[in-house]
């Protein structure tokens, strides 16, 4: 659909607004797990989506710590495939995100360890998770959290003191995954003129693209990058209607994001973009016959499990006295979609993963 000039103005403002919640990150469990054996070393950028345990802990929890808390991590399975139940790692989700599932893909047990919880100079043998939660690409939209060009950096300064060793660039996976945060800076919603705005969004596209070829400067053979997620289906845009209503001019915006990252990406080698728009919209906003069978497992598409009792609160969040929850959670995890106001569930991911392997594969297995 061709949008009107003042359409396509309406639609890049409400983009800036996008996520009005923030955005964070997750990390994975660091529990000393024997890991399977694999040919492939995996580094992972971004935010939320991906990160398994760069942002601290702080007592008491806070917004942007809360992944470390109940109800978090509550479907958690040990190694040796054990539930145990209230095992918060760091990660927005009941269990696992999208890394750990790319993770699987390579042969690996979970998501690498997170940066920020491994000694110095050291490197895991499956390679290392930068993301952090709340991050953005461009720096200055990132919560005081290391932006993308951080994140690279650090992960540049190791592969130059040899920390990260050639054997394992040679055989390495990256993955950028980012959700929205630029989008959210209080210093661009002031943003009006739809040339300003389409000057920024071509700003964070072709600074992941400027990263994306850092990466593979420094010896990363395969890289994937997400696409924008249809950002109006998440619950914190569906809840003013009880979450029956999604916002279009959210998921347009997306696209136009989407649209200017392929723009930028499009001739790249060993360079691949993951449509999890796509992926997304084909469970919680799919067209008559498409995506249905997949979309029949949830019986909540655009509300959240874990939900808090203020519009302005956070899934997890406690009184001052810690004595009162101010949240609800749901019986049944795998029958929604979204685990809090952002990011979805450990079904969920499973489910847009589902629809992912096969092409992924295909990429990071061709010579």
């Amino acid at each position: 659909m061709k949008l009107l000039p003042a359409a396509l103005g309406l639609v890049l403002i409400l983009l800036l607004v996008l996520n009005p919640n923030g955005v964070e990150a997750r990390p994975a469990p660091t529990g000393g797990h024997e890991k399977k054996a694999s040919s492939a070393t995996f580094f992972v950028f971004g935010d939320d989506f991906a990160d398994n345990g760069n942002l601290p802990l702080i007592h008491p929890v806070i917004e942007m710590s809360r992944q470390w808390a109940y109800p978090y991590g509550s479907n958690y399975i040990d190694a040796d495939g054990f539930p145990r139940p209230n095992t918060p790692s760091g990660r927005f989700s009941n269990y696992k995100i999208q890394s750990d599932f790319i993770a699987t893909m390579l042969g690996l047990e979970e998501a690498p360890p997170a940066h920020a919880r491994m000694a110095e100079k050291t490197c895991d043998p499956s390679g290392m998770t930068f993301a952090t939660g709340g991050a953005g690409v461009l720096d200055g939209t990132s919560h005081e959290v290391p932006a993308l060009a951080k994140q690279v950096n650090t992960f540049r300064k190791m592969v130059k003191d040899g920390t990260i060793t050639e054997n394992q660039l040679s055989r390495s996976v990256a993955l950028v995954a980012f959700s929205g945060n630029d989008y959210a800076s209080t210093g661009v919603i002031g943003l009006s003129s739809p040339n300003d705005i389409n000057a920024y969004i071509g700003k964070v596209t072709k600074e992941i693209a400027a990263n994306v070829d850092q990466l593979l400067k420094l010896g990363v053979t395969k890289v994937l990058v997400n696409n924008l997620q249809p950002i109006g289906c998440t619950p914190s845009h569906t809840r003013t209607n009880n979450y029956t209503t999604r916002d279009i001019f959210g998921n347009l915006g997306a696209s136009i994001h989407n649209d200017n990252l392929k723009q930028v990406m499009t001739s790249k080698k060993n360079v691949y973009i993951i449509d999890v728009y796509t992926a997304f919209v084909n469970i919680v906003d799919h067209m008559a016959g498409k995506g249905s069978e997949l979309s029949k497992q949830f019986k909540r598409k655009l509300s959240p499990c874990c939900k808090s009792l203020n519009s302005k609160g956070y899934c997890g969040q406690q009184d001052e006295s810690s004595a009162e929850f101010l949240y609800t959670v749901c019986d049944k995890p795998n029958k929604f979609f979204y685990w809090d106001d952002m990011h979805p569930t450990h079904a969920g991911w499973e489910a847009i993963m589902k629809q992912l392997e096969k092409p992924l594969k295909v990429f990071v297995n061709q010579d």
